[in-house]
């Protein structure tokens, strides 16, 4: 990867860690419900609305820890290699999805694992 995609790689992860970091603070500080006791439907709605959250910010807590681990490789020099079978990622993929930890065949068999798990 040429010094001059690799600084814009660079830029997209940084300013998209940003976008999640104020996404992430915000949904720490937010309520969802305002504390007070409603009926059971409302008890329910609360209750789907704070799981609904937490997933939504799972979700976006592993694409932070990715970003991070993707600037980590960018400033040691590995950004781009496959973490599994060490041969460089696709320049496409890596456009598509810039913070990519495997090439397409490893992260394939990665999920494959995981659902066998």
């Amino acid at each position: 990867m040429s010094d001059v995609s690799l600084e814009k790689v660079k830029q997209e992860l940084l300013e998209r860690k940003r976008e999640l970091e104020e996404k992430l603070n915000k949904i720490s500080t937010e309520k969802v419900s305002d504390d007070q006791t409603g009926d059971p439907g409302d008890q329910a709605l609360s209750s789907s609305m704070e799981s609904l959250r937490s997933s939504f910010q799972n979700t976006e807590t592993e694409e932070y820890k990715r970003i991070v681990k993707a600037l980590e490789k960018i400033a040691d020099g590995t950004y781009g290699i496959c973490t599994d079978c060490d041969q460089p990622i696709s320049p496409k993929r890596l456009e598509m999805y810039p913070n990519a930890e495997r090439c397409l065949t490893c992260q394939e068999a990665y999920e494959e694992q995981q659902q066998l798990s």
